[in-house]
């Protein structure tokens, strides 16, 4: 069962996909991320692993998750999914681990094996999360105040997000402030 710390923040990435905020999660909104990737980086073959990724997700998600079969996720849905996820260290792996590698290699941009404010900047903004907001995070997962975040501090942020109960963690805050 999810802890409450779980239910928040799982309800705060739930309104991050749920990008025309009408309390669902459907395909066009996982098409309307990558299209903001392609906005941001232009047509290459970053373009194609992202689609197949986020369609990857969406059809995992839809078939999963769309209890009612209404094509789209409801926030019942989605915590409902998200727990048989996080149940299953394989499943985990490769909804979360994998996604969290993709994204960084699309954002890490000069390939240096780290990503720097701007570049974390870019990754919230095709959330459509504001830039202030990256900033703050950006300091919180920089784990070691090196001003880059790297392939590793950026998975524990994801773990921390997903797994974790001890609100202290700075991976709780990986899309933004998950409320009270």
């Amino acid at each position: 069962m999810l802890s409450d710390l779980q239910t928040k923040k799982l309800t705060r990435y739930f309104q991050v996909y749920d990008i025309d905020d009408d309390g669902r999660i459907e395909a066009s909104d996982f098409a309307r991320i990558v299209e903001n990737v392609r906005v941001l980086h232009g047509e290459d073959d970053t373009i194609d692993g992202i689609h197949q990724a986020y369609r990857g997700l969406w059809l995992r998600l839809s078939e999963s998750a769309d209890a009612d079969g209404d094509e789209g996720v409801d926030l019942d849905e989605w915590l409902a999914y998200w727990q048989l996820a996080l149940e299953d260290d394989a499943r985990y792996e490769r909804e979360v681990e994998a996604l969290t590698d993709r994204l960084f290699s699309v954002f890490d941009l000069d390939e240096d094996g780290r990503i720097g404010k701007q570049e974390f900047a870019d990754f919230y903004g095709i959330f459509g999360l504001p830039v202030h907001l990256a900033e703050t995070v950006f300091v919180e997962l920089d784990g070691d105040n090196d001003d880059r975040v790297t392939r590793d501090e950026l998975r524990a942020a994801a773990r921390a997000f997903f797994r974790s109960d001890d609100v202290e963690e700075a991976g709780n805050l990986l899309f933004g402030p998950y409320g009270a």
